[in-house]
């Protein structure tokens, strides 16, 4: 086989057994100082926001300096064999392309900006350079698994200190930039408890109890009244579990708990002050932030907020689709929150993009760059879900969970990034674009190496051939 598309439409004969209720831990020799260095960024970013982002010097950030780590490693370790040669990967190389002639005709006059507003397409190197470190060495994917496993639980644990002392303010900023050290989002919160609340639904943390599902649970629901797109993300992610868990009883426990706990507050009238907010938790604001997303809502607050963003969805799609910016959109640079005429008219603070990162990609790539960003999403779902379908229907339960969870984890994210700037920055890019990456390598091993996932008795008995790129 000389591409890893066959991976889509033939798998391999290789016999499969049954997952294991653990996953082993993988050998020192699968280890990689980058990708520590990475899932120590991931973690900075999920429990320190925005703020994490701004650690470094001048304008070379943390982000940037593992994204540059990781580059040098590609290429001097050969790591883009494994990625180029894909055609999973030619989606993104073309998105890449497409970007990359619309930013740099603004570049001299927009300068810095036109790189940071590309970046919403320029994070999509962490996904090459999972890819990369994962195909290399496949026994990798269980450690990264492992490595989440215990992200999960650190998060659930330091997560509501880091965002209330966020929320109160009293964290200063950094000197060089005016964010403060500790500056975290409701809704970027919820995404993860989603991907935490799925790792044990889905059945891939073997070492997730129940327990730190109902917590990651709780947590959602009283955030979830602060953030609407937050709350649809984490019920999407939960609905997928749901959808490949359907006899799941503890699932389906949580639904009637989470409605009997809803009755409960509706009939004491619980409310309860969210800090940094003007939203409360409720029995009725958790009503009104999920009906808001499909009809109008009786809350001017929510309302408001809704009506305006779908004003300025409305003429981004009218000045792309049905106007002069069809081909080349307005580029990276260029401010669209003035220039669209929306700048102070909802938000306090400076805006630049219109809390759509799919429209964002509309309003600055043109048409085709949207459908040059669709694509890759669409197809990394079509192989997912392809995945999923063959991995339950050959009993390979480890890995059905792994792609139950990314699915849903993607979701979250998607979701996330319908309502809100979250893609446009490293906070939500970084971590999205793995997640990605992670997915794409995911199919590929499984089609190559199934075995990886397999228990430790069964892989010493039968070690796998992980050399994948002698396969391709």
């Amino acid at each position: 086989m000389n591409s890893t598309s066959s991976a889509v439409t033939l798998y391999a004969d290789s016999p499969r057994g049954d997952a294991a209720a653990e996953l082993p831990v993988a050998s020192d020799a699968s280890t990689s100082r980058w990708l520590d260095a990475l899932c120590l960024l991931l973690l900075g970013y999920a429990l320190f926001g925005k703020g994490f982002a701004y650690l470094g010097i001048s304008s070379l950030f943390v982000g940037e300096m593992v994204l540059l780590w990781g580059l040098m490693r590609f290429f001097q370790r050969g790591n883009w064999r494994y990625v180029l040669i894909s055609s999973l990967v030619w989606p993104l190389l073309a998105l890449a392309l497409w970007g990359t002639a619309t930013t740099l005709p603004y570049l001299k006059t927009y300068g810095l900006d036109s790189i940071r507003d590309a970046m919403i397409w320029g994070y999509a190197a962490f996904a090459a350079l999972v890819m990369g470190e994962l195909l290399s060495d496949p026994q990798r994917l269980r450690l990264l698994i492992n490595r989440y496993t215990n992200f999960a639980k650190i998060y659930l644990l330091t997560f509501p200190a880091t965002y209330v002392v966020s929320q109160l303010e009293i964290v200063p900023s950094w000197p060089w930039a005016d964010v403060a050290m500790i500056d975290v989002k409701v809704g970027d919160v919820l995404v993860h408890l989603a991907g935490v609340f799925a790792l044990g639904a889905s059945g891939l943390g073997g070492r997730i109890g129940k327990g730190w599902m109902v917590v990651a649970l709780g947590a959602a629901a009283i955030m979830g009244a602060s953030s609407r797109g937050g709350l649809v993300a984490f019920m999407l992610a939960y609905a997928i579990c749901l959808v490949y868990r359907p006899f799941n009883r503890f699932l389906w426990a949580m639904i009637l708990a989470a409605a009997a706990g809803l009755l409960l507050l509706a009939t004491v009238d619980l409310r309860l002050e969210v800090p940094g907010k003007d939203r409360e938790f409720s029995a009725e604001q958790i009503v009104e932030s999920v009906n808001s997303v499909f009809e109008r809502s009786a809350d001017r607050g929510l309302d408001s907020t809704k009506q305006w963003r779908l004003r300025w969805w409305t003429d981004i799609v009218n000045y792309t689709w049905r106007g002069e910016y069809f081909w080349q959109g307005k580029g990276f640079g260029i401010n669209l929150a003035d220039d669209d005429g929306y700048q102070g008219t909802q938000w306090e603070g400076l805006l630049r993009s219109p809390h759509n990162g799919h429209l964002t990609m509309l309003a600055r790539a043109g048409v085709p760059g949207f459908v040059l960003w669709v694509f890759p999403q669409l197809l990394w779902l079509v192989l997912i879900v392809r995945s999923s379908l063959k991995s339950q229907a050959h009993g390979d339960g480890q890995w059905l969970s792994l792609f139950v969870f990314l699915l849903a984890y993607w979701a979250a994210f998607i979701t996330r990034a319908t309502f809100d700037v979250y893609f446009e920055g490293p906070v939500g890019g970084v971590w999205f674009w793995t997640v990605y990456g992670v997915g794409l390598s995911a199919v590929v091993i499984y089609h190559f190496c199934p075995q990886c996932l397999r228990d430790l008795a069964e892989q010493q008995e039968d070690e796998p051939d992980t050399d994948i790129l002698r396969k391709l």
